[in-house]
């Protein structure tokens, strides 16, 4: 399980970071703060900055101002290595499999400090390698029930369907027992069968094992169901923060998505609720 802290303890603060690209600033003077052990939403129109916000606290981006603090350390400047090194971990809109591998394959790479990695370690301690490879095969086999994909075990990896790329996804963070997730979008193509696999997958993950999840999702019926608290960017900042409930009826949340305010109106379910349909979150 993941050392985290007590739930409820701020495991990431985000303070006045801001990310220009030339002239362009897409993430403006942001700040917030994640409990340990919650499963948080990230919501907000297309361009809001969600995506440029997770590639800056995961390392993919360096900011141009602000600061980062994750799990006590400072992060900001870190790259993608570092922050995976002290447990805080990413997935991507569209799923990075290696297709040409088994999906057992898939989960065996990412735990780190593999002795099979080391050319002498090949050379004088073989015995310890193969030691060490089935405990990793027997961890990997264990996420790959958890997540319900065991018996595709031995499948390629790219002969799976869309949502079966997306528990894969989980799968491999699961393997590298992080202490938060960053999911980009993992409702986007999946069917509602497979999106139940995967909805159940990341409560267990966060009651059972302690993981902190930010989720970016358009599915807003998928976010209001999962998440608590829910976080609503805009223009680069965030401009609301509470309970799914309190998202819904917030007015400057509906004027995000519709460009105006809407009298009695609420999101929910991808929709607004007494005003116009909301396109994507």
């Amino acid at each position: 399980m993941a050392n985290v802290p007590a739930s409820g303890e701020a495991i990431l603060q985000v303070r006045n970071l801001v990310k220009d690209f030339g002239g362009v600033r897409a993430v403006d003077h942001c700040s917030l703060e994640v409990g340990a052990g919650a499963i948080t939403g990230l919501i907000g129109p297309n361009g809001a900055g969600k995506t440029t916000l997770f590639n800056l606290v995961s390392g993919a981006l360096p900011p141009t101002a602000g600061r980062i603090v994750f799990d006590g350390r400072r992060i900001d400047g870190m790259g993608l290595h570092q922050t995976f090194g002290r447990g805080l971990v990413r997935t991507f809109q569209i799923p990075r499999e290696m297709k040409r591998m088994t999906v057992l394959e898939n989960l065996m790479l990412p735990p780190g400090g593999q002795l099979g990695e080391r050319l002498w370690a090949s050379w004088f301690l073989p015995w310890q390698i193969k030691r060490q490879e089935r405990r990793i095969e027997t961890a990997a086999l264990e996420v790959l029930e958890f997540v319900r994909l065991a018996h595709l075990a031995d499948e390629y990896a790219g002969n799976l369907s869309g949502g079966q790329k997306k528990l894969l996804e989980l799968a491999r963070t699961l393997m590298a027992e992080p202490k938060m997730v960053l999911l980009d979008e993992p409702a986007a193509g999946v069917n509602r069968t497979l999106l139940r696999d995967l909805s159940d997958s990341i409560l267990a993950a966060s009651v059972e094992r302690g993981i902190t999840f930010i989720i970016i999702e358009h599915d807003m019926q998928f976010v209001m169901r999962m998440c608590d608290p829910v976080i609503v960017m805009a223009n680069g900042a965030v401009i609301a923060e509470g309970t799914p409930a309190q998202v819904q009826q917030n007015p400057e949340v509906l004027e995000a998505y519709l460009g105006g305010t809407v009298q009695g109106g609420a999101v929910n379910g991808g929709a607004v609720q007494g005003g116009a349909a909301v396109g994507a979150a």
